[in-house]
């Protein structure tokens, strides 16, 4: 099997448009990736409703945001773990294993994550009372009504996923269905602007150490690259882009709710040691290139209560209720 580092790379036409056969093989070597690694790339999804013209729109669309004043921006300002919802400019969070607010904060003054983030929801908000923070149409033209069919479509290949998942464990193909079917996700656009490359050189990264809260996160990247998996001796393994896949990692909560038979894996974005651009004004420091990707973060139902799936062996967490536990992780990420 092709690899990208550590990365195992699945086609997943097999699972999409496959015959029985081709289904059950495509799950089972994604199920052995997320044992192992917790991370796959896929290719060939885009049988599923993610078509490749919609990920170059989304691409596109970001940009166009990013590129809009910072007073606008801040206008859209997100406001609050619960809602997790609008932009966050650089410097406000810092993704990190730490479980406190206070160390959280000694590690965003020490080394800042280098990103500007926007934070999209389910827009009908039948399960959140909190609202999207959308430009407007003038500033941004489409992209309330892009950004809301975008989000759709990465559910259902969320679902795919998950039910990918459910099949190679036995658990029957629609075992998650009812269970992340209220689209309690959040669709983040992120933008690395161009900074000082010592900046990041002299500890700073990207987006620092981390794993990521929910069940599955989706993860469409351009070609400038930075994603590095932890592998099991806690060395930084490079996961370097590969044209027209998605990747795809377990998160915390699907680790919990398979008893530690799927594994969320530590990972964070670098500047990658390939990529040093000159000054643009021809002296000066060099920069780093600017980079941008966007992230699917699935979630189960806010009020799930994930336990541990039966048949996985004896227990090894308490039954926690997924809005709980991401409100509690989100909390001590944010300034």
């Amino acid at each position: 099997m092709a690899k990208a580092g550590l990365v195992p790379i699945v086609d997943f036409k097999g699972f999409l448009v496959g015959t029985a056969e081709e289904k059950l093989a495509t799950a089972n070597e994604l199920l052995t990736a997320m044992k192992d690694v917790g991370f796959v790339m896929l290719s060939n999804f885009y049988d599923s409703a993610v078509t490749k013209e919609k990920v170059e729109k989304a691409f596109s669309m970001t940009k166009e945001f990013f590129s809009l004043p910072i007073d606008t921006k801040d206008g859209l300002a997100w406001q609050s773990p619960e809602s997790n919802r609008g932009y966050v400019r650089q410097g406000r969070e810092r993704v990190t294993q730490a479980k406190t607010k206070e160390e959280v904060e000694a590690l965003r003054a020490a080394a800042p994550d280098f990103k500007e983030t926007m934070e999209i929801g389910e827009d009908a908000n039948t399960v959140s009372p909190w609202p999207n923070m959308w430009p407007k149409d003038e500033e941004c033209p489409g992209f309330k009504a892009f950004m809301n069919d975008f989000f759709n479509d990465c559910h259902e290949l969320h679902l795919e996923i998950m039910r990918a998942l459910a099949l190679a464990m036995n658990l029957g193909e629609g075992w998650f269905d009812d269970k992340v079917n209220e689209k309690a996700h959040n669709l983040r656009l992120l933008n690395y602007p161009s900074v000082e490359s010592s900046l990041i050189a002299n500890g700073g990264n990207r987006a620092g150490s981390h794993s990521d809260y929910g069940t599955v996160t989706l993860l469409f990247q351009d070609m400038v690259g930075g994603l590095e998996v932890q592998d099991k001796k806690g060395d930084f393994i490079p996961a370097r882009p590969v044209h027209d896949t998605v990747v795809v990692n377990c998160g915390d909560l699907l680790q919990q709710w398979s008893n530690d038979v799927l594994k969320s894996t530590i990972h964070r974005v670098v500047l990658p040691t390939e990529s040093r651009a000159p000054s643009p004004t021809g002296s000066g420091p060099a920069m780093t290139p600017q980079r941008n990707s966007i992230a699917f973060f699935s979630n189960p139902n806010l009020h799930q209560v994930i336990e541990c799936i039966p048949g996985t062996g004896e227990a090894k967490y308490e039954p926690v209720e997924s809005e709980t536990y991401l409100v509690r992780r989100l909390t001590a990420t944010y300034s």
